[in-house]
């Protein structure tokens, strides 16, 4: 059985994240959408290389027409429209609007009962994301009509109606208000109020401030509706509406929001926790859930509603009686990794059964290896009862002693560690991070390339499998900014290979996954060839800005026409440094920490 990363899992006790089960905010509490990118650009590429990525792209502009898989085209069209814009704007709003009318029509031809429909909605909502955001920075307007245009109405006899639509609706709709309040603030809060129309939701307070950077007075205004908005429906009988008025507590304070208004819906909240009914089940559990939000919301008590705080400590007080032993435990562990020691830490382990031990024991030792202290954080892996974690985390503990070391002493520590690996797998892992770790901060070259070259020894003794295919294809990844030559020389094989298990998949289609849609391949897959294919694509892409010519003569080896044409429009990308829209569907997924081999 595949077990998640432990560490990543224990870190969200030590970053002091809420994991009792059954509280309320559940959800994100994202205080802001992920926003496009104001670091600097890439640097800019030479006029001959930008001379030949604009040619490629005129041609591929007049290739989009061939593609008959409505996700491929759609996805061709507002990537060639997105790099044309500045170049040719008539041209790119033609492609931009057919890839709209594709979208519309594919989504009025859906079939809900179709046992598939599910993944193809999945599908059609990624290329909707992408072709709305992918407008949204060029014409607010014209994004706006888009997403009017592709709206996905859903069965609601279906389960794929209702809820489910609805929330990849605000979703959608809030990350387009999220791109365009910069330019455009007004249709961007336009967008939150229709949103809001529906209701309150997380994704309409996480925009708050994000309006309120670039417009503060609409920010206010949006932010009174939006408590208006709680009250009217009532928290007392929607638990959701209540999680979220808590989410807004919290993320948008004064001076922020205006003051009056913020202790207005503080005191709103604190009359609807104090006179909760915990004598019925349901009040109880109301009561638990929201007693985890105390600790996190006292202060805001204490500044702007000081009547009540003692009240709201003496009803914490009487909740906590009620708690089982495990939502104790979680409650004490989240509290000691926040403001506690290592020796406290133990201390908790010590008083708790077996089958707690292991968290503990896990937090514990990654509270000592972030304060520096490796040997201890080792002694306390050595407790965790379950072998598997305890060798996981062990593991991990080596890797960050590994990226700790410094000069000489990082690749004397990466030998030590790969020597005593235990599979090949992890002695792949540890000499490629390694060589990352040593890139990153600008170390000794040609003992990172020693590294590599022993990294590609260990891939070269394993057998062919797909497995062995992927750690060719991150071993080349490691080599990129070291040695552009050793890239091309590991590409090119893979790329005759791909070919290859393409087409044998074509001819499997259907009967093992289904690899082609209208007859044209799907990018990116969803199993480990389409992985494979993606992290070639994103591969070439990246050569794009290092040696142009040799990548575009990669990619003009691929097989298919439609690969090779999206695999063209992502290394043109790439080369001319365009950014890609919010949550990219198109990623190095598996470059790492994906198992390798045995």
């Amino acid at each position: 059985m595949i077990r998640p990363s432990v560490l990543l899992l224990t870190l969200i006790v030590f970053l002091g994240c809420s994991i009792c089960h059954g509280q309320v905010m559940q959800g994100p509490i994202i205080t802001q959408f992920p926003q496009p990118a104001d670091s600097a650009p890439p640097p800019k590429v030479d006029p001959e290389t930008e001379k030949k990525a604009l040619d490629l792209v005129q041609t591929l502009s007049e290739q989009v027409v061939n593609l008959h898989a409505s996700a491929n085209r759609i996805r061709a069209e507002s990537e060639v429209a997105d790099l044309l814009w500045v170049r040719d704007e008539k041209r790119a709003r033609t492609l931009f609007t057919a890839a709209v009318t594709q979208l519309a029509s594919q989504i009025s031809e859906l079939d809900y009962s179709d046992a598939e429909v599910y993944n193809e909605m999945q599908r059609i909502l990624l290329s909707r994301q992408e072709l709305i955001l992918r407008i949204a920075p060029h014409d607010a307007d014209l994004a706006i009509s888009a997403l009017q245009l592709t709206r996905m109405q859903g069965d609601n006899r279906s389960r794929y109606g209702g809820n489910w639509t609805a929330n990849n609706e605000a979703n959608l709709e809030m990350m387009l208000a999220n791109v365009i309040a910069a330019k455009d603030p007004a249709a961007a809060l336009k967008l939150a109020r229709n949103s809001l129309s529906r209701g309150v939701s997380w994704n309409v307070i996480a925009f708050l401030p994000t309006l309120y950077q670039k417009d503060a007075t609409s920010a206010q205004t949006l932010y009174k509706e939006i408590v208006a908005r709680i009250k009217d429906d009532n928290v007392t009988r929607n638990a959701e509406l209540a999680n979220n008025a808590w989410n807004l507590l919290v993320s948008f304070e004064p001076p922020k929001a205006d003051e009056d208004t913020y202790r207005d819906l503080l005191t709103s909240m604190l009359s609807y926790i104090l006179t909760s009914n915990r004598q019925t089940a349901q009040g109880m559990n109301v009561a638990q859930n929201m007693y985890y939000q105390i600790e996190r919301i006292m202060p805001l008590v204490d500044k702007y509603a000081p009547a009540r705080a003692a009240e709201l400590r003496e009803w914490s007080q009487g909740v906590e009686r009620t708690l089982d032993p495990s939502a104790k435990m979680y409650q004490e562990m989240r509290r000691i990794s926040e403001k506690g020691s290592v020796d406290d830490m133990l201390a908790l382990a010590s008083k708790y059964p077996p089958e707690f031990q292991n968290m503990l024991y896990q937090n514990a030792a990654w509270k000592a290896v972030s304060s520096g202290d490796t040997a201890r954080a080792k002694e306390i892996a050595e407790k965790i009862p379950d072998p598997v974690q305890r060798r996981q985390v062990t593991d991990q503990i080596d890797n960050q002693a590994a990226r700790a070391a410094e000069g000489d002493n990082k690749v004397v520590e990466a030998h030590r560690l790969a020597e005593k690996a235990n599979t090949l797998n992890r002695k792949l892992d540890i000499l490629l991070q390694t060589v990352n770790t040593m890139v990153n901060a600008g170390g000794d070259k040609k003992a990172a390339l020693d590294l590599l070259n022993e990294a590609k020894a260990v891939v070269a003794s394993t057998p062919q499998s797909a497995a062995e295919l992927t750690a060719q294809l991150r071993l080349a990844q490691a080599y990129m900014r070291l040695d552009t030559d050793q890239v091309f020389a590991i590409l090119q094989p893979i790329v005759v290979r791909l070919n290859e298990l393409v087409a044998a998949a074509v001819v499997l289609d259907g009967i093992d996954f289904h690899y082609l849609k209208d007859g044209e391949w799907i990018m990116p897959g969803v199993n480990n060839l389409g992985n494979m294919v993606g992290m070639l694509d994103q591969m070439l892409a990246g050569l794009g800005r290092i040696d142009f010519d040799r990548a575009r003569t990669l990619a003009d080896q691929i097989g298919r026409p439609e690969m090779r044409m999206l695999m063209e429009i992502d290394l043109v990308q790439t080369t001319l440094g365009v950014k890609t829209p919010v949550n990219q569907v198109f990623g190095m997924r598996g470059m790492s920490g994906m198992t390798i081999m045995n």
